[in-house]
């Protein structure tokens, strides 16, 4: 296995079913043939997550499965064989063989429903989980929908009414809570961080990385996402409603806190290589953006695995253990014992790095 922990591996694609509509944008971040939007708007990578989806049963839906010249593996299974050289000693002793990220491709052709994700304390306490689900966005590219024009929903406004919310959420019929949240027009490049508590919505015609803890847990009170009934499991991911109710901050901020907020500016590490959503503002991952532009050397400077998506272009990477060719779009996985590598080509990165030791 040492071999193999030199090495980068590219994930197989890993499409799950969502209830919203989309995916015709990943379509065309992979350069892949499209029959439009469906109920796939997702790819999963790095997951060791199940998807949770009561309306599509299916076996491993969510789990990534990693390429070998065997045939593919789930990632679970090959972090199992070898979690130290993997993920590192500190790392396992802390969360097992559980990656401790977890990234998406997610394209929208209609709004999601208006949501939170639950910090570690209330995923803790009410929905006996160790990960909440703060997490990260990068747009990647956008579109106009039905002559619509991109946007996040995004943060409380200074119109929230806490008891009106809370009432239209029990309902399932958030009318007025909609005005209650900044509409927010996005372009390629912006980056936001989502922490748990955090009202959010993405709109239609939004391609995004997404980085996050690796778990599925959300609550999204509206009673339909487009023209699909959510269940009541999706709505409040099993809780009763009201405790579910409480994972919302309910704060209200001008455009510009938020954005100061969520939304930092990039630190450069080097020349090519920027952190755009730091561990100081995420706690549980970090995210970088690399710039290739002929050769970068690549050094594991934080000691840790991390998972990553070519956003644009081709580049090759050559490791100890092996060359892997990385097209746009592509997903892979650098092991903790990677301590250094070439990527050659020309192209743009996004990396996610787990929790820090």
């Amino acid at each position: 296995m040492k071999n193999l922990a030199e090495k980068v591996f590219r994930f197989a694609p890993n499409r799950v079913w969502r209830v919203y509509r989309g995916g015709s944008g990943i379509d065309e971040l992979r350069r892949a043939p499209s029959d439009g939007d469906g109920h796939f708007p997702e790819d999963w990578i790095a997951s060791t997550s199940s998807a949770n989806n009561p309306q599509y049963d299916a076996p491993d839906q969510g789990l990534s499965m990693v390429e070998l010249p065997e045939g593919n593996r789930l990632f679970r299974d090959l972090l199992a064989e070898s979690p130290d050289s993997m993920l590192g000693a500190t790392h396992v002793s802390r969360f097992g063989t559980n990656s401790g990220l977890l990234m998406k491709i997610l394209d929208s052709a209609e709004r999601l429903p208006i949501q939170v994700h639950p910090s570690v304390a209330e995923a803790k306490r009410c929905f006996h989980s160790d990960f909440g689900k703060t997490e990260a966005w990068y747009v990647v590219a956008v579109r106009k929908v039905r002559g619509e024009e991109p946007y996040l929903l995004f943060g409380f406004n200074d119109r929230l009414d806490p008891d009106l919310f809370r009432q239209e959420a029990l309902s399932g019929s958030i009318v007025r809570g909609r005005e209650m949240l900044h509409r927010i027009a996005v372009r390629p490049g912006d980056r936001f961080i989502v922490p748990g508590g955090t009202p959010h919505a993405i709109g239609c015609g939004v391609t995004v990385i997404e980085t996050m803890e690796p778990s599925d847990l959300v609550v999204q009170p509206e009673l339909f996402c487009g023209e699909q009934r959510i269940s009541e499991a999706e709505r409040w991911s099993g809780a009763p409603p009201e405790e579910a109710l409480k994972s919302f901050d309910f704060v209200s901020e001008t455009e510009a806190e938020l954005r100061r907020r969520c939304s930092p500016e990039p630190v450069k590490i080097d020349d090519s290589l920027s952190i755009v959503i730091p561990y100081a503002l995420a706690r549980y991952f970090e995210v970088q953006h690399l710039d290739v532009d002929g050769v970068y050397v690549f050094r594991n400077r934080e000691c840790r695995h991390r998972a990553g998506v070519v956003i644009s272009g081709d580049v090759v990477c050559r490791a100890p253990g092996g060359d892997t060719k990385l097209a746009r779009g592509d997903a892979f996985f650098m092991p903790y014992e990677l301590e250094e590598c070439r990527f050659e080509g020309t192209g743009e990165i996004v990396f996610a790095l787990p929790p820090p030791n």
